[in-house]
């Protein structure tokens, strides 16, 4: 059994060449105090897909993949005002590369991409990993979401989420599309309302819909270089008007109608672009209302 602990540094970190993308998204380890522990190693994506776990490719499969195992250090990760909730139970369901809803007593068979620790989610995509779902290319996901948090839009009446995400590794966001680690959507007819996203340097982006200049709603970056690093969020919806918190700062907000139920997705997702390399994050004491 390999036993790897992972240092990120809690310090700023030092200036890193501009020529070397990679190495600025990652924290040097002087000073540095562990946010997880790694128990074993992970094959690569090609093993993985010539496997049976996944088979047959383009179709929603239950068989899945184990992981190395990810020991959070709770006492560092679980911080701030969501740190005592307890990760939502009833009804939690996560979208994989290998099916868009596997639920609670089949996430075992997931660890590979998906774990839980304390009050904290675990979410991991591997380099060159790529939905098997379905026959859309690239689109490699995971993310969780409630089966029955979601609400048809009623003027006034506000949903939210909130929560707190530590960033481990984000090299494999890569420009210009990133990564979605949250997106304010529950149908496929008017499809999300505002994002939040990652870059491959760890700057997390406030990404709406549509933006709207007159009321300064664009995408932009609301924070830099979080890689090692937690922040709080909050988002709220009620169909039409949404509104997005981080570290309790309004940084955004705007409209986007909605016609049928309004939900929320989180962890990561990747879209259109490939996984150029590995990507962690934690998510924290999540809650909806």
């Amino acid at each position: 059994m390999v036993i790897r602990t992972v240092l990120i540094s809690l310090a700023a970190a030092l200036t890193l060449s501009a020529c070397n993308a990679q190495k600025q998204s990652e924290q040097l380890e002087a000073t540095a105090s562990p946010l997880y522990t790694q128990i074993d190693d992970d094959p690569s994506w090609q093993r993985v897909k010539d496997s049976d776990a996944l088979r047959p490719h383009h179709t929603n499969t239950t068989k899945g993949y184990k992981g190395s195992k990810v020991d959070v250090n709770n006492a560092l990760v679980e911080v701030g005002p969501y740190a005592n909730n307890p990760i939502i139970q009833d009804n939690l369901a996560i979208h994989t590369v290998g099916h868009a809803s596997i639920r609670r007593e089949q996430f075992d068979r997931w660890t590979r991409w998906y774990q839980e620790d304390g009050n904290t989610q675990v979410f991991r995509l591997f380099k060159g990993e790529e939905n098997l779902r379905n026959k859309r290319e690239n689109a490699a996901r995971i993310e969780s979401f409630s089966t029955k948090d979601k609400w048809a839009p009623a003027q006034g009446v506000w949903r939210e989420w909130a929560g707190r995400f530590t960033i481990i590794k984000s090299a494999g966001c890569a420009l210009p599309h990133m990564c979605s680690i949250f997106q304010a959507k529950g149908n496929n007819v008017d499809h999300w309302s505002v994002m939040i996203r990652l870059d491959e340097h760890g700057n997390i982006w406030y990404v709406p819909r549509k933006e709207q200049p007159k009321i300064g709603n664009k995408k932009y970056i609301v924070a830099k270089n979080m890689n090692g690093k937690g922040f709080d969020v909050r988002v709220r919806d009620n169909g039409m008007d949404y509104e997005v918190f981080i570290d309790n700062k309004k940084v955004g907000y705007g409209q986007w109608e909605r016609t049928e139920e309004v939900g929320f997705r989180w962890g990561i997702y990747v879209g259109r672009s490939e996984v150029t390399d590995d990507i962690m994050l934690f998510a924290t004491g999540v809650t909806m209302q």
